[in-house]
């Protein structure tokens, strides 16, 4: 039997969160309550599975079994890894709602396959096959086996530290170490350091095939060339040498980047509420726009757990209000996260302002700085007059303007405040000339 832990969060960690900082303390807090959640949530799946008599039953529950028996270490290495962690929440919600049709519960033995095929626990698996796998067997976090196309149902086992799969007559070593069949792909490592600060992602795009859509939103795909490698360990370099404490907390927080096709301009970017730990992005065009889109999600990361613990805003209404980072208007929750989010933007301009001393660098962060300062502090004060805030979430919205008040001295050329403001204007023109009038809209 699993004991969950009961999750407090000291008032100066939240402080701290408010003022878009919290560090790694915070960082794993977090992460422990996410734990927590998603063990509830494969709780309830498979006691669902039970009620409904899901084919996958028999399986569904072996695996439960296995993964209880392992050590916690373990345990939550397998139920923590974020496609796991989005899959467990989005399929325990549609067989709650009826819809088994829509799931795929036995994911569960190929996520407890992996962890004994890791912890070289001996074990004896049925996995089933997503119906649409066509033979591929997906371990998450581990790798991906290639079956004949035939294939629906598979067995893992694990005996005296070896791992093999069986389906439709063949037999493949699968294991953590250097594949020796090539019908055994395991799950890609992108890692970069500076300055003894590591970056680690597993790049396991097969995972995300098995979250319900509506838990990603995203369409994942993409490939992690040489350029993107490039890219994003020059951003690390400057989060590491100019912004440590976000650099910080990026290292603790995430574990999976699923990339993305790239957009025709830009960088797209985005993370899952219900999977803590992973981003997702296009290849960014260059190391600063690597950086500041990190330190752009890993806010929305924070925040998307803090919700998890607390009650931000209350029920209500469903009201919608002028974001000026948005073409669309936002209901008062994602308004809250955008503007949590570009609090942290902000301070990364604020930041870059010393770093590009002079010329077309000094210039670009100042602008930047003045325009998502302002963005943030405007849409906090929307927030701050919100009467649906909880106390906590008046406490965090206090937190965010005070941060931003501490900034509105900060030195910025007569030029650069004046482009930030015209870029304002301008996006807040061409939303009023294009919003729908569907309902009452604040600013």
């Amino acid at each position: 039997m699993v004991i969950l832990a009961e999750h407090r969060l000291p008032a100066r960690v939240l402080d701290e969160l408010a003022a878009g900082r919290g560090g790694v303390a915070a960082v794993e807090r977090l992460r422990a309550a996410q734990r927590s959640k998603t063990l509830l949530a494969v709780r309830a799946l498979v006691l669902l599975v039970r009620e409904t008599r899901h084919p996958d039953e028999a399986a569904v529950c072996s695996a439960y079994r296995l993964l209880t028996a392992l050590p916690p270490a373990e345990r939550t290495a397998a139920l923590g890894h974020p496609p796991v962690a989005a899959w467990a929440f989005g399929t325990a919600s549609l067989l709650r709602r009826g819809e088994p049709g829509a799931t795929h519960p036995g994911l569960l033995a190929a996520v407890a396959a992996a962890a004994a095929v890791r912890a070289g626990t001996d074990a004896d698996l049925d996995v089933p096959l997503d119906p649409g796998a066509a033979g591929r067997l997906d371990l998450p976090g581990l790798g991906t086996v290639l079956l004949p196309p035939s294939t629906r149902r598979a067995r893992v086992r694990v005996s005296d530290g070896r791992a093999r799969a069986y389906g439709a007559g063949e037999r493949i070593d699968i294991g953590t170490g250097p594949p020796t069949d090539p019908r055994w792909r395991p799950v890609p490592r992108l890692e970069v350091a500076h300055r003894g600060l590591p970056l680690s992602l597993l790049l396991d795009t097969p995972a995300w095939r098995h979250v319900p859509a509506a838990g990603t939103g995203h369409r994942i795909g993409g490939t992690v060339t040489g350029a993107w490698r490039s890219r994003l360990a020059g951003g690390w370099r400057l989060l590491v040498e100019h912004h440590r404490p976000v650099a910080g907390e990026i290292s603790a927080a995430l574990r999976v980047l699923a990339p993305l096709p790239a957009p025709r301009a830009g960088t797209r970017s985005g993370t899952f509420h219900h999977a803590f730990g992973s981003v997702t992005m296009s290849m960014p065009p260059d190391a600063r726009s690597a950086a500041v889109t990190l330190a752009h999600e890993i806010q929305h990361l924070k925040l998307a757990a803090l919700t998890d613990m607390f009650a931000l805003i209350e029920p209500g209404p469903r009201e919608l209000f002028y974001a000026p980072w948005r073409r669309d208007p936002r209901p008062l929750d994602a308004l809250l996260q955008g503007a949590y989010a570009h609090l942290g933007v902000a301070g990364f301009w604020r930041r870059q302002t010393r770093v590009a001393r002079a010329g077309a660098p000094r210039h670009h962060a100042e602008v930047e700085f003045a325009r998502w300062h302002r963005a943030a502090d405007e849409t906090v004060r929307v927030l701050a007059a919100q009467r649906r805030l909880t106390p906590v979430g008046r406490r965090l919205v206090h937190g965010m303007a005070g941060m931003l008040d501490r900034w509105a001295g900060e030195p910025v050329s007569r030029q650069a405040a004046t482009e930030a403001g015209r870029l304002l204007d301008a996006h807040r023109a061409r939303w009023e000339r294009t919003r729908a009038p569907t309902g009452p809209t604040r600013g």
